[in-house]
């Protein structure tokens, strides 16, 4: 609704005021209230090794940096409210993750992150590994679990192709920002 001033012309000043208080207080009673934060928790990123034509002793360690380069930037995206990396192991250790891990590592099970996401409150939770092919191609794959439904919402890989301290961490970059959008605007699209 605009507030025309036509229409009370013949009250002269009166009109400036009463436009100034009505755009006021349109504005204060239209305003949205800010978001609230949305909670997500993410587990270590799991390395995978088993169809590489040449394992090195520290491959696994590109598991480590992508979960270091999707965490802070993931902690850092406006938003969000990120469980730290500890809450996370422990919620992943306990017996109702072991449970729905079936002996398998919680970070690769998505009914086990699931599973954490439950105990800890989140909305989302992300989980994902790390694959060597060969020395100049790793795959870099991403899950995004809507909590309540159980439901993958992203399920991305990438093929990263050059050395892996430079690939690897781009990848894991691409990937958080997709599920920062995602999960701070889930009825929107994901964009890279």
């Amino acid at each position: 609704m605009v507030f025309d001033c036509r229409i009370v012309a013949r009250y002269g000043m009166a009109c400036a005021a009463l436009a100034f208080a009505f755009g006021t207080a349109r504005s204060q009673s239209g305003s949205q209230a800010p978001r609230a934060r949305v909670k997500a928790a993410m587990l270590d990123l799991a390395f995978y090794g088993k169809r590489a034509n040449d394992l090195l002793p520290n491959d696994s360690t590109m598991a480590m940096t992508a979960t270091s380069t999707m965490r802070g930037a993931l902690a850092q995206a406006p938003g969000l409210e990120f469980v730290d990396s500890a809450t996370v192991a422990r919620a992943a250790a306990s017996p109702a993750a072991m449970a729905a891990s079936n002996g398998k590592p919680c970070n690769v099970i998505v009914a086990c992150a699931r599973s954490v996401g439950q105990q800890l409150g989140a909305t989302w939770v992300v989980m994902g590994k790390i694959s060597k092919t060969s020395d100049l191609i790793w795959i870099f794959s991403g899950e995004l679990i809507d909590v309540a439904s159980g439901k993958l919402v992203l399920d991305d890989s990438y093929e990263l192709k050059g050395i892996a301290a430079d690939m690897v961490p781009k990848g894991a970059q691409v990937f958080a920002r997709r599920v920062a959008k995602k999960m701070i605007a889930p009825d929107s699209a994901a964009v890279q």
